[in-house]
């Protein structure tokens, strides 16, 4: 079996989307038969509890969503266009089982936050992207929610059982997979941290950290922050807790699937 993992796009209105587009051509070349998108697609800069009035000065809920939509919608077309051909040739089409793990900016997330905070909004703010993306055929997991794919787990992040706060997991990526104990892909963190082993008895062990394909600057990363790995994790063999890991980075695609 091969998964392809899509890490956090943070996809807000004005920001580049050619990579998204490049990744749908990937997944038509490579069809892997699961899709993951690991959370955090859309932005929604317009309920940042951390942007000033400054930076908030001109945000749209509604503009928010539709980026995210429009991102997504640019991310099927390569899929939707192959399907198409194929049909015509009457030949068999691709039709990739495609997750989606709720990241703590989906608007799943936090539009239920804003009303919760402001309850007469209940009504006046549109929450409809869970059925958008059901209505495509995607299967959606809740925040926090975990996946799980040949013995492997998949969530936006994973929270460390062993510390007071139940944070998510951080530190390197052993000290991940130590806490984590079992195999898993996350999002979340911008970079990348990859690392597998298998124990004395056959028991394969992943752990991977992938959270950040987008092109755009964050202002919140700094000038040191934002040099980190952008780009798309692909699994190939994935089977009882174990895969063969390849990183494709946002420039190979950007390169070879314009």
């Amino acid at each position: 079996m091969r998964v392809i993992v899509i890490p956090d796009t943070q996809v807000r209105a004005g920001v580049p989307m050619e990579h998204i587009k490049a990744a749908g051509k990937y997944c038509v070349k490579h069809q892997p038969e699961k899709i993951v998108m690991i959370g955090d697609w859309w932005d929604m800069p317009s309920l940042s509890r951390f942007a000033s009035n400054l930076e908030l000065e001109g945000a749209r809920i509604a503009e928010d969503i539709q980026a995210g939509k429009d991102a997504f919608n640019l991310f099927l077309k390569p899929i939707e266009q192959y399907n198409k051909r194929r049909k015509k040739a009457k030949k068999a089409t691709y039709k990739p089982q495609i997750h989606f793990c709720v990241g703590n900016h989906d608007p799943m997330v936090r539009i239920p936050r804003l009303i919760d905070s402001h309850p007469i909004l209940e009504g006046f703010v549109k929450n409809d992207c869970k059925e958008w993306l059901e209505q495509k055929g995607v299967k959606v997991h809740g925040f926090l929610d975990i996946l799980n794919i040949e013995d492997i787990r998949f969530s936006h992040y994973f929270q460390n059982m062993h510390s007071a706060k139940k944070g998510p997991l951080s530190g390197n990526i052993v000290t991940m997979m130590k806490n984590a104990g079992f195999s898993f892909v996350m999002g979340h963190q911008q970079g990348k941290k990859c690392h597998s082993y298998m124990l004395g008895d056959g028991t394969k062990r992943l752990g991977a950290c992938v959270g950040s394909f987008y092109q755009h600057e964050e202002t919140y990363e700094g000038k040191q922050g934002k040099n980190n790995w952008h780009g798309i994790l692909v699994m190939n063999e994935v089977k009882d807790g174990g895969a063969d890991l390849c990183e494709v980075s946002m420039e190979y695609l950007l390169e070879k699937y314009k």
